[in-house]
This record gives C-alpha cells, sequence and structure tokens, in this order.
C-alpha cells in the first residue's frame, strides 16, 4: 500500500474507508488529491477482500469543493474527471458518508458513489455554476436520481440544501446523527458486503447503463474548453 498526503486509507475487511484529510481546508479539492483518490479507488478495486467502498472526509467537512488556491495551470488536468469516472465505473458498491459542507466538486464525488449516507448537519450543494464551473456528476445523473426539474433547480440556482431535504427529494438515502454517521455507513456497507460478490458487482453494471451518453461527454469537452479557453484569456 502507497502512502498517501492528502487522504487516508483504511481497511476495515470487507470494507474501505477512504477520507479526503485536508481538514484545515475544509478538505477542499486540489489536483494532488484528486491523482491520490485515484491511485486509492484502483487499489481498493484490486483487492479482493474489499467487498464495499466508503468515501468521506475528516474534520468539519465532507469537502467544501474545488480548492481555488490550486494553481491555475492545473485546471485542465483537474477538469479531466479520471476520477470521477473510476468512481462512477467501479464494480465495488460505493458509500459517500457525507457531513458538513458538501459542495461543487464534492457533492458530485457523492452523487457518483451508488449510495449517500448524510450526517444530519451536513449542507448540499452543486455550485459550480457559481464559480463558472460545470457538474459532471449533475449533468448525467442527478436527473435520474431526483427528476430533471429538481435537478435544474438546484443546479442553476445553486442553492445549498439540508440532508434532510435531500433525503425529501431522494437525493440522500439516509441521514444519521452526526455522531453515528460512519456507523451508520458502516452499518449499510457490511449489510451490502454479506451477498454474493458476482451478484451486487454485475447488479451495479446494470443499474449504471444508459446514465452517461456520448452526447454528455461531448456537451461536457465542449463546455470545459469553453471555460478553460476563458480562463486563459484571463
Amino acid at each position: 500500500m502507497q502512502t498517501y498526503q492528502t487522504i487516508l486509507y483504511e481497511k476495515k475487511a470487507p470494507v474501505g474507508i477512504i477520507t479526503m484529510n485536508r481538514p484545515d481546508k475544509l478538505n477542499a479539492m486540489n489536483l494532488e488529491m484528486k491523482k491520490e483518490l485515484v491511485d486509492a479507488l484502483s487499489e481498493m478495486e484490486a483487492d479482493d477482500d474489499i467487498k464495499v467502498v466508503i468515501l468521506t472526509g475528516a474534520g468539519r467537512a465532507f469537502s467544501a469543493g474545488h480548492d481555488n488556491n490550486d494553481p491555475l495551470e492545473n485546471m485542465p488536468e483537474f477538469a479531466n474527471l479520471k476520477e470521477e469516472e473510476l468512481l462512477f465505473t467501479l464494480d465495488k458498491p460505493t458509500i459517500a458518508a457525507v457531513h458538513g459542507y458538501t459542495l461543487g466538486d464534492a457533492m458530485q464525488q457523492a452523487l457518483l458513489c451508488d449510495l449517500i449516507v448524510a450526517s444530519d448537519n451536513a449542507v448540499l450543494g452543486f455550485i459550480g455554476p457559481r464559480i463558472g464551473g460545470l457538474c459532471y456528476g449533475a449533468f448525467t445523473i442527478l436527473p435520474a436520481v431526483i427528476g430533471r426539474h429538481l435537478a435544474n433547480e438546484l443546479l442553476f440556482t445553486c442553492d445549498q440544501i439540508s440532508a434532510e431535504e435531500g433525503y425529501r427529494m431522494g437525493l440522500v438515502n439516509k441521514v444519521a446523527p452526526h455522531e453515528k454517521l460512519m456507523e451508520a455507513a458502516l452499518e449499510m456497507a457490511n449489510k451490502i458486503a454479506q451477498w454474493p460478490t458476482a451478484a451486487i458487482k454485475y447488479s451495479k453494471r446494470a443499474m449504471r447503463i444508459g446514465l452517461t451518453t456520448r452526447n454528455h461527454e461531448d456537451a461536457l469537452s465542449e463546455g470545459w474548453q469553453a471555460i478553460l479557453g476563458a480562463m486563459a484569456d484571463h
């Protein structure tokens, strides 16, 4: 197992836990963190002892989203979506255990997981457009989860909602008291892990068919080219 600088890697077989670990920055996501998430997810995918993966954050927040202090020249690589695609296509079930601020890039990481367990103090929001960015998960998965009109409202207004509001609209699977968040996430993970691996793997593959299309990818690519081009001009 490699050493990580911005995340924590924990194995509690049959569960693997990845914790974003920049608590002094509210776990804001920089390029280094995204690269380490790719490596950790790949490591867990290859470990036969791990049946379910939990993604969470250290300190007061799951993550406040993209780290705006990350150098501008990192943006093209940050936006290449390798980590998002891996999180989405991972054959092992993934659970986001979210608390505190769960915004922007972090909210789409949670959405790309198969299940979301939220602390009762969570604040959820797709705020990409507020800072001139795009939310991959909001384009592809969010309408399938909560419906097109609610997805449009969250994406266009950049509103921030509570865990209870997320639960009512079907965005969140379970809300737990903050001090019992990981207990609730582990309970769900262990419940899933007891079933035959192949059955869960192929159920997950079947469930994600049709959630993303070439049209989504083309629209996203065109949008990022325009946004990154405008950034370069300034």
